[in-house]
């Protein structure tokens, strides 16, 4: 791959015309609303190494942007599902996550849940929709497997998120870091505590 990946550019569909057309202010028609769709937020490099695009970072209009965006996705419906719906479709995926989470721990495989970090208007509607109580936690008592809550671990926590939900390059080099010593230290490294999958894996 480092022969080939050099000479070759990956397609972007971001800058695709039908992205482009689609993007444009077309005029309102009754029984049709345009939403505001997601933008380009990645560059990927060798071996698909994905950091956040400096634009997002140091363009403070594209910024505002890519925060519209998600505050229009993010702003309560009337198309939302009833509260119970939520909670019902979130029980199902942690149900289905559990089962899988099983399989893999009868062949063996250690399984790692990890919560990254979200902030502002992203969190909020995170914590409205999908409390960590009835879910997270709910998903780690099912599935017996142990996790890692940015909210739980100071090192995981403020850390540079210019649209609230992606970290930028630099703070994506410390979370990886930060969450690196976390799992050696005290789920799977040499020096773990025994036994301490086990009191992570319960709320």
């Amino acid at each position: 791959m480092r022969l080939i990946e050099p000479r070759l550019a990956f397609y972007d569909v971001d800058f695709a015309l039908g992205t482009v057309l689609k993007r444009q202010p077309w005029p309102e028609r009754p029984g049709r609303t345009w939403g505001m769709s997601v933008r380009k937020l990645s560059v990927t490099a060798a071996d698909r190494n994905t950091y956040m695009w400096d634009k997002v970072e140091n363009d403070p209009d594209y910024r505002a942007l890519m925060r519209e965006v998600w505050l229009r996705d993010l702003a309560p419906s009337d198309d939302d599902p009833p509260p119970a719906k939520m909670q019902e479709n979130a029980m199902q995926q942690v149900e289905r996550a559990a089962k899988a989470v099983h399989t893999l721990q009868a062949r063996g495989v250690k399984v790692l849940f990890v919560r990254s970090p979200s902030s502002g208007p992203f969190l909020e509607a995170d914590n409205r929709m999908y409390p960590r109580k009835t879910t997270w936690d709910v998903l780690l008592a099912r599935s017996g497997a142990p996790g890692i809550h940015f909210e739980d671990y100071p090192e995981l926590q403020g850390l540079e998120q210019p649209e609230w939900s992606h970290l930028s390059h630099a703070a994506a080099e410390q979370y990886t870091a930060s969450l690196y010593r976390i799992i050696e230290r005290d789920f799977w490294g040499p020096t773990a505590a025994a036994g301490h999958d086990q009191a992570k894996s319960a709320p």
